[in-house]
């Protein structure tokens, strides 16, 4: 049910002054002041509240509120990441914080360490690129190393050479990956030996660096196995011709693994693409991975051993390019196309462990899958969020323009829907209605992580803000420029 509320348009302006705080690489504290434009809501009756508003495409957001004076002494946090560098704020959303300027590439959740006390930064700078240590919530940071001596100008006057085909290497997808446990020890890639990237290893007590991988091909993305025994690690190659873009690996050399006891190398099949296919980890010894073909797309979904590289499929099926693994119970989403001879037809289906036969969720196909963390849920888009067990479903407000879902803890859903080029945020309450708290472009959407009952919106012109049940009306908390992802810490 709508409820309408008289708005009083004051006569004049309102200039207000909006902190944002943020702190330099130095730590000094820097005011940024910004004015807005205030609007008035009739005053309710004593002893009640404002009733809350559904704001329209004209409506002017609310001002920011008082917030707490500084971060909670412990976590959790919620942390973002984007062209402004990395910030981290209250599970409110209160005093957005700016622990680095570093912008990075990659999943933010790689970076952090388990004890959730430090991040490890593949940086960028005029030299180069170096690996430092970021602590958390302090902001300190320490260069660990050098990895890679280039210039932007050698880059670009030069961008097939050893260098610059090194330096995509190092910056492409997760290059950095913390041992499960204590972790102590960090894997990262890097090329302080060249000319190619490698796999290197630094022991945060010993503050020693080994190098654990040389040859001729580039090595990605290190995954350290569940129990902490080895990093499996792949090697690409940039073979020309290149097309109109360099950036991206034009071939699939090898997989490897590395035992951490002896420093070991394992050599393990290589997946039959020019892409890696990691999907996850199926228990401490085994990972999950596939091939592509041009009828079918993804084919041949099995494990492999990572000690001794035996593989075991795991279905007969082929399916539809994106697969996804829920970190809970282990359960495998895919979507199916129709016309391949050993497809299961048109459709979205889960695959329980230990299960030989998927489970159809849907008819239709999705376009993409993905695992969404902080929500623990399976984002089949367009069509639906379905849990691990695939018992739970949550369809979105408007079909093939609703993004960025985001479920809390108590089932209340938000999303942002784009129609004729306009964006807004949509709510949704169990057992309630879809209503509209807040117009404008949306980058993250994630809710709080103790409650679940508020919701931080990431806005592409970098404000940040706030809603909390029962009235749901946005609150300013900040700006923290262009966002890209936003994850809870720990």
């Amino acid at each position: 049910m709508q409820i309408n509320v008289k708005v009083i348009i004051l006569p004049f302006v309102l200039l207000l002054a909006l902190s944002c705080v943020f702190f330099s690489q130095s730590g000094t504290p820097v005011i940024e002041v910004t004015p807005t434009v205030s609007v008035a809501l009739q005053s309710p009756e004593p002893g009640k509240s404002l009733v809350p508003i559904t704001l329209t495409e004209t409506s002017v957001p609310p001002t920011k509120t008082l917030s707490p004076a500084s971060l909670n002494s412990t976590g959790p946090f919620i942390m973002f990441k984007g062209q402004g560098g990395i910030w981290i704020t209250n599970p409110d959303g209160s005093f957005p914080t700016r622990v680095s300027s570093y912008g990075i590439e990659g999943d933010l959740k790689s970076t952090i360490s388990p004890g959730g006390d430090r991040m490890a930064l593949v940086v960028q700078n005029d030299q180069g690129f170096d690996l430092v240590l970021v602590s958390i919530p302090g902001g300190e940071t320490q260069t660990i190393a050098h990895l890679l001596s280039i210039t932007p100008a050698d880059e670009s006057s030069d961008p097939a050479s050893q260098k610059a085909i090194a330096s995509y290497a190092i910056r492409s997808g997760n290059n950095v990956a913390w041992q499960p446990g204590n972790g102590t020890l960090l894997a990262f890639i890097g090329a302080i030996n060249g000319p190619t990237s490698d796999l290197y290893m630094f022991d945060t007590v010993t503050k020693t660096t080994t190098q654990l991988t040389s040859g001729p091909s580039q090595a990605i993305s290190p995954y350290w196995s569940p129990d902490g025994q080895y990093i499996l690690n792949f090697g690409v190659s940039w073979v020309p011709p290149f097309g109109g873009a360099i950036g991206i690996p034009t071939q699939l050399d090898g997989a490897w693994a590395v035992r951490v006891s002896d420093g070991k190398i394992i050599t393990l099949p290589k997946p039959n693409s020019i892409n890696p296919h990691f999907v996850g980890w199926q228990d401490d010894s085994h990972y999950i991975t596939y091939d592509t073909n041009d009828e079918c797309s993804s084919i041949n979904l099995r494990s492999v051993d990572i000690a001794t590289g035996d593989t075991r499929l795991i279905m007969d099926y082929s399916f539809y390019t994106f697969i996804a693994q829920s970190p809970e119970n282990g359960a495998l989403l895919f979507s199916s196309a129709a016309g391949c001879s050993t497809s299961l037809g048109e459709g979205v289906f889960l695959l329980l462990p230990g299960q030989p036969t998927p489970i159809k969720l849907i008819d239709n196909r999705a376009w993409e899958i993905d695992w969404l963390p902080e929500s623990k849920l399976f984002n089949a888009y367009p069509e639906a969020l379905f849990s691990s067990d695939g018992n739970t479903r949550y369809d979105p407000p408007v079909y093939d323009k609703s993004y960025h879902p985001a479920v809390s803890k108590e089932g209340y859903q938000a999303w942002q829907v784009i129609e004729n080029y306009q964006g807004r945020v949509m709510v949704k309450i169990p057992g309630g209605d879809w209503q509209t708290i807040l117009n404008g472009i949306v980058n993250q959407i994630i809710w709080d992580p103790i409650e679940g009952k508020t919701v931080l919106m990431a806005m592409e012109d970098g404000s940040l803000y706030a809603a909390s049940f029962p009235n749901l009306t946005p609150r300013l908390m900040g700006n923290l420029g262009n966002v890209d992802q936003a994850i809870w810490l720990p």
